[in-house]
């Protein structure tokens, strides 16, 4: 009986730790499956600038069960956006509920996150037809991506601007933004929101009634769709291509791309209207009549109503029968009038962004001046309190260069005294050939005067001046001298006999000795008499070299060939 309490205290203890420690391991694996769906997150959006698809099926694949209620909301908000540049993803309706909790996760925190949320809420906007809200949302968010510099985003503003303009009728407007978002998009190189972006300029020049344009503009994009867009994106493309070629009354070209794309598949009502109609300028009004009665049974918009009927009553009346007539007529009257109740947008456009210029875009610049005195505040609290350290730093930084500045002056200093000092030896040592060169002709001049002086009216004064003179042709004649005169002509012409060594590798010994010659300006009578060769054979010899260097494709030809005239 004494045991029994020490024995409940071990049991309770032990179910105290336990709990400790799962507890811990609930923790632990909570922070590491909290942190990797972080990083799931992150590179989701990473890859919606490049690859919206990708970024879409990497979203669906996260389990949200595992993320935390900022994670999930931020989960729902990727998915949302990246569905709104993916091609054929559904993007997800929005009920009050999720309304309310984007609003109190995202506004008013002025990063892309708000930006990416008022775009989602614009999209939303387009699916419950309410347009003026649409624009409202689009400018609202291109104001705030213009403030927080979000190019990406930005661009994705103006594609969006471009189609809710083009919606309105309003061409000019559309494809001034399509523009813009092409030139962002090719500076973030995304080539496929650059194709996507090419074809809202192709909407608005279609809403600006110029088909010619249209054709050329679709012509000219046509392979780079073809080759990268998906199979859904070619398709779409191949439709407008084919009303492209209809519109300009190419209709047998338009309705063999239409034959070889649609099937029962894919059709839709505004694509079957448009192929009756073809079928219809070329009187084949019976296939015109089957595809028109498919369109009709096929849901549609008022739009695509309006167009249906319309092109229905050009085909009955083509037919004759009149009698169909007003009835069908009375329902493109219906279509029209919910037209014109959803389509004034570009009147109620221009009055939205004269609110923009006005309230909305004042109440922005304030938030954002507010903010911007909040961050003067805490930089002066910052710079004040690291001023001091800064001020060391740039004294200290300044005392250094100085002395680097002074390390620097005293390294020029000495190279400038060795080139004073090499510039000295060379000039010394070309002052002690040229002493040479002179001394050796005074010596000569002196020889042969010596020799006159002694010889003078004998019958041996003419034999002992002419081998005097042949003694020394030949001395000059010698490998030695020629090896002087080769250094001369390097020094006093820039290494002009080393370059044509260089440049001419493959020349004879007797060619360079010409040239040396050449070089040194003597006369071909002299280079004669110095070489043993003949006058004329010097003559054929010269001609050669000059053509081999004519030929060649060294720099300093011109140089070489000036010794030769």
């Amino acid at each position: 009986m004494r045991m029994l309490p020490f024995r409940i205290s071990n049991l309770l203890a032990s179910a105290v730790m336990m709990l400790l420690a799962s507890f811990a391991g609930g923790m632990a694996s909570s922070c590491s499956s909290g942190s990797e769906s972080a990083a799931q997150l992150a590179r989701a959006e990473s890859l919606i600038v490049h690859s919206p698809d990708s970024a879409v099926s990497l979203l669906a694949e996260i389990d949200t069960t595992a993320l935390s209620g900022n994670q999930r909301l931020r989960h729902r908000l990727l998915s949302s956006f990246s569905a709104l540049l993916a091609d054929g993803a559904e993007l997800p309706l929005l009920d009050s509920c999720a309304i309310a909790e984007g609003n109190n996760a995202f506004s008013g925190r002025l990063d892309s996150d708000e930006v990416k949320w008022l775009l989602v809420k614009a999209a939303d906007a387009e699916r419950k037809a309410n347009p003026v809200r649409r624009i409202e949302l689009l400018k609202d968010a291109e104001f705030l991506a213009g403030q927080i510099d979000d190019r990406f985003d930005l661009g994705v503003i103006y594609r969006m601007l471009s189609r809710t303009y083009s919606d309105g009728y309003n061409a000019i407007v559309a494809k001034y933004y399509a523009e813009k978002a092409v030139g962002i998009f090719r500076e973030l190189d995304s080539p496929s929101l650059v194709r996507k972006a090419r074809l809202d300029i192709i909407g608005a020049i279609c809403v600006e009634r110029d088909y010619a344009t249209m054709l050329d503009s679709m012509l000219a994009l046509r392979d780079d769709m073809l080759a990268h867009a998906s199979p859904s994106q070619r398709l779409e493309f191949l439709d407008n291509l084919a009303r492209a070629y209809d519109s300009n009354g190419r209709t047998e070209v338009a309705l063999e791309i239409w034959n070889s794309i649609c099937n029962d598949s894919n059709a839709n009502s505004n694509t079957l209207a448009h192929r009756a109609l073809a079928y219809g300028r070329i009187n084949r009004l019976d296939s015109a009549l089957l595809l028109i009665r498919q369109a009709n049974a096929l849901p549609h918009n008022a739009t695509d109503e309006y167009l249906c009927r319309n092109v229905e009553y050009k085909i009955y009346e083509k037919l004759g029968r009149s009698a169909s007539l007003p009835r069908i007529d009375s329902l493109r009257s219906i279509a029209e009038n919910k037209i014109f109740d959803e389509k004034r947008l570009q009147e109620r456009s221009m009055a939205v962004n004269i609110k923009f210029e006005s309230a909305i875009k004042t109440a922005w610049m304030e938030v954002a001046r507010t903010r911007q005195r909040t961050l003067i505040a805490v930089f002066c609290t910052i710079i004040l309190a690291f001023g001091a350290v800064a001020l060391f730093i740039i004294l200290r930084k300044r005392n250094r260069m100085l002395r680097l500045e002074h390390e620097r002056d005293l390294y020029r200093l000495c190279a400038l005294q060795n080139t004073l000092f090499e510039s000295n030896s060379r000039n010394k040592e070309m002052s002690t050939r040229i002493s040479e060169m002179f001394r050796d002709r005074f010596t000569l001049l002196d020889g042969l005067a010596s020799a006159f002086f002694e010889s003078h009216d004998t019958p041996h004064e003419q034999k002992r001046i002419y081998l005097r003179v042949r003694d020394s042709i030949n001395d000059f004649s010698s490998e030695t001298a020629s090896r002087q005169l080769e250094a001369l002509v390097n020094n006093y012409s820039s290494n002009l006999m080393e370059h044509f060594r260089s440049d001419f590798p493959s020349l004879s010994k007797a060619q360079y000795r010409l040239a040396l010659y050449l070089f040194c300006g003597f006369s071909l009578q002299s280079i004669s008499v110095f070489t043993g060769s003949s006058l004329r054979n010097l003559y054929v010899y010269k001609s050669r070299l000059k053509s081999v260097i004519s030929n060649g494709d060294c720099s300093r030809k011109d140089d070489y060939l000036s010794f030769f005239n």
